[in-house]
């Protein structure tokens, strides 16, 4: 009797058991189905279904998928988030509450992408509407550039509060937390209304000085798979056959404009099917992981130190701020940045614009301790990435 009792009750405990791991396993295999979606389309047949399965396994999801987060795919991502939020609402829906303590935890641990904690936040607050003063503070200096954003924005609007003295300095606090440019935009000019200065360039760190090179012909608009000498350039040296056969050689090139814009038309002539290089050399003060942001309408690569760090070939698509992002590491010392920039021969007005910025930042898109080397009154210097080097610019122009 003990002997049959004792197998009867490992028995019903096996198989009470056997459903919870069958289920365990079953959302882990549709999460790696999700996860497994790439550009493309990649694995998209298969993730219609495996959304539907995560999401029908209900509240006892939605942790697992917010994690899942952290190491997918951006296409992968936007998945996984739909399917947490999907969870949380059919969770809400049902009057269940969602875990609280858990999801705050997760949305303050750094270590979690910086998308998946936002939504853990945004759900955090619809369980806990109290979480948003207790975080946001927290917040300001955080590597999500969301949660960055919001902390920024309630402290703007603390600012904004015209029954509270507001100084200059409680703006100058608050300006090297901003990453977005339009938040930028509006501390700079409260700075400078209040009679300080307050630099864009300097403060999103954007390469003002550098050589440029070319034009290089670029037949049938293939200059972004075509290599030319200056690929693999490492200073700014040498001559090299243009466009028509004309002798190109690196020349010295400044910008005012306070956000870093070179106008490759102004610079080098209105050119189309063409190619054109700009090298800066950064100046870091120790080894340093960086970022490097270009933006332009056209095609690019950008190198640093001699590896390509980036390539996109689109061209007249937009300039988004920060449109292409690539990284890598600073050397201790001198680094050299090139940036390849194409033009095809669309006739459109709106496909007339040939130019870029470029800035070196760290990888929330704030400013390193770096120089750059410049030529100031025909000198070569070392100055403040960031600094106008161009001594006929109108430092009331940099406000406006």
């Amino acid at each position: 009797m003990h002997v049959r009792f004792w197998v009867a009750v490992g028995l019903g405990a096996a198989l009470a058991a056997a459903p919870a791991t069958s289920a365990d396993d079953d959302l882990a295999k549709a999460l790696a189905t999700l996860k497994a979606v790439g550009k493309e389309g990649k694995g998209n047949e298969d993730a219609g279904p495996a959304w539907k399965a995560v999401v029908g396994k209900g509240g006892a999801a939605l942790m697992p998928t917010l994690g899942a987060v952290d190491d997918a795919h951006p296409t992968a991502a936007n998945w996984l988030r739909t399917a947490a939020g999907a969870v949380a609402e059919a969770e809400r829906t049902a009057g269940r509450a969602l875990p609280a303590k858990t999801l705050e935890a997760f949305a303050t641990d750094t270590r979690h992408a910086p998308s998946a904690r936002r939504l853990a936040y945004e759900l955090l607050l619809t369980q806990d509407p109290a979480a948003k003063a207790r975080l946001l503070p927290g917040f300001i200096n955080d590597k999500s550039p969301d949660l960055r954003r919001d902390a920024v924005a309630a402290r703007m609007a603390e600012l904004d509060d015209i029954s509270k003295p507001v100084t200059r300095a409680d703006y100058e606090k608050l300006l090297p937390f901003a990453r977005d440019k339009d938040q930028v935009e509006f501390l700079a000019k409260a700075i400078d209304k209040l009679g300080g200065r307050a630099s864009t360039t300097e403060h999103f760190g954007f390469v003002t000085a550098a050589h440029l090179v070319g034009p290089f012909d670029a037949p049938e608009s293939k200059g972004y798979t075509t290599a030319y000498p200056p690929d693999a350039a490492t200073a700014p040296d040498g001559a090299f056959k243009g466009k028509d056969g004309a002798e190109v050689k690196w020349a010295p090139a400044a910008t005012a404009d306070r956000y870093g814009t070179f106008d490759l038309n102004k610079l080098l002539g209105k050119h189309k099917n063409a190619v054109a290089y700009a090298l800066a050399v950064v100046v870091a003060p120790a080894e340093t992981p960086c970022e490097v942001r270009v933006t332009s309408p056209t095609s690019v690569k950008t190198y640093l130190n001699g590896k390509e760090i980036f390539g996109r070939d689109e061209y007249h698509h937009g300039d988004p701020f920060d449109a292409h992002t690539g990284r890598g590491t600073l050397k201790k010392g001198e680094n050299v940045v090139v940036v390849k920039v194409c033009q095809n021969d669309q006739p459109q007005p709106w496909a007339q614009r040939w130019q870029f910025q470029v800035r070196v930042c760290d990888d929330t898109g704030g400013a390193l301790p770096l120089e750059q080397k410049a030529v100031v009154d025909g000198q070569p210097k070392t100055v403040k990435l960031g600094y106008n080097p161009t001594p006929a610019a109108d430092p009331k122009e940099e406000k406006k």
